[in-house]
């Protein structure tokens, strides 16, 4: 399972990196890597090998864990930012708190890390050691904060839901929300295991510990896959509307050729179209200006081109209309 979630993990962390624009939020960005590197360190192999570059004695769970930790606040950074429009007119008070409480579960972590008697390499760290209050104490801070910071989030989508209740927002937003309460379901059964193991009650365990794995897994990639979604879509569909809009220039080519026949003031100089992501879509716009500037000027260029020169050009300009109301 720890294989599989890392995968998924790695994989969405590559989604959110091809589809990240300049100048865009990068705590997405920064939550999907946190966390890829976390649950990697989580798989078996790696894991050993990491301790025992570390020392061995089981310093790499501290480091996975503190990696969590981290990308954790990110991740409902880019949930408040992502949920709560901007109109709203509110300045989200999250960044305060969840600092403060970071900085706190950080070094909590840390201290409560090195009072915890665990000489021994062990991929099943509080399996073997959770028995210790300091290891109860040490899993419990964590997890409170990660549960505070989730539910809060997860408010936050519920609370602004109707902003984003239309397109592929809908779906994202729905599997972050799911993330969330996913979040805190797990959250609730990590305190319950701590506290059954540091009272002694290790017969208790067998029922919580059956649903834990799953719901780490299962809490991540909702969360993640709904913050990826949008831009991930935003990509597939510049890169459907690029194709398209090469289609439509070569088809209107030979119709802009036809219409500025004989017109020295009239140019298609691509030159001036500045390189950037929407090249295809300005030369598009400059064809079809031209065109018209064609037509305005030299009353013959209708004849040239014909009716289906003059379908091809509306077909051209209702597509760069369409083109006009999308985000660029």
């Amino acid at each position: 399972m720890e294989i599989i979630a890392a995968a998924l993990m790695s994989s969405l962390t590559l989604i959110v990196i091809a589809s990240r624009g300049q100048g865009k939020d990068t705590s997405i960005l920064w939550a999907s890597l946190l966390i890829s590197v976390s649950m990697v360190l989580n798989v078996n192999p790696v894991y050993l090998l990491t301790d025992a570059w570390m020392g061995g004695r089981n310093r790499a769970d501290l480091g996975a864990n503190l990696l969590l930790l981290t990308g954790v606040y990110f991740l409902a950074r880019a949930i408040h930012r992502a949920a709560q429009p901007a109109s709203s007119g509110m300045k989200s008070s999250y960044d305060l708190w969840a600092k403060t409480g970071l900085l706190g579960a950080v070094t909590s972590s840390i201290i409560l890390f090195f009072v915890i008697d665990a000489p021994v390499t062990s991929t099943s760290f509080m399996r073997d050691y959770g028995g210790q209050w300091a290891a109860g104490l040490y899993s419990a801070g964590q997890y409170i904060y990660i549960g505070a910071v989730m539910a809060t989030a997860g408010l936050t989508c519920w609370r602004f839901r109707k902003a984003w209740s239309t397109g592929i927002y809908t779906a994202a937003f729905a599997l972050v929300g799911l993330g969330c309460l996913s979040a805190v379901l797990f959250v609730v059964d990590v305190l319950l295991l701590d506290a059954l193991h540091v009272l002694g009650m290790v017969e208790a365990l067998s029922a919580l510990s059956g649903i834990y794995a799953v719901m780490n897994s299962a809490t991540f990639v909702f969360l993640c896959t709904g913050m990826a979604l949008p831009p991930a879509s935003r990509k597939v569909a510049a890169i459907f509307e690029t194709a398209r809009t090469s289609s439509v220039l070569a088809g209107l080519k030979p119709v802009w050729g036809q219409a500025v026949a004989g017109n020295a003031g009239l140019t298609l100089d691509l030159d001036v179209v500045p390189k950037r992501p929407d090249r295809r879509r300005s030369e598009l716009h400059r064809m079809i200006v031209e065109i018209q500037d064609s037509l305005a000027r030299d009353a013959e260029a209708s004849d040239r081109i014909g009716t289906a020169g003059l379908a091809k050009l509306a077909a051209a300009s209702e597509h760069l209309e369409r083109l006009s109301w999308r985000p660029r």
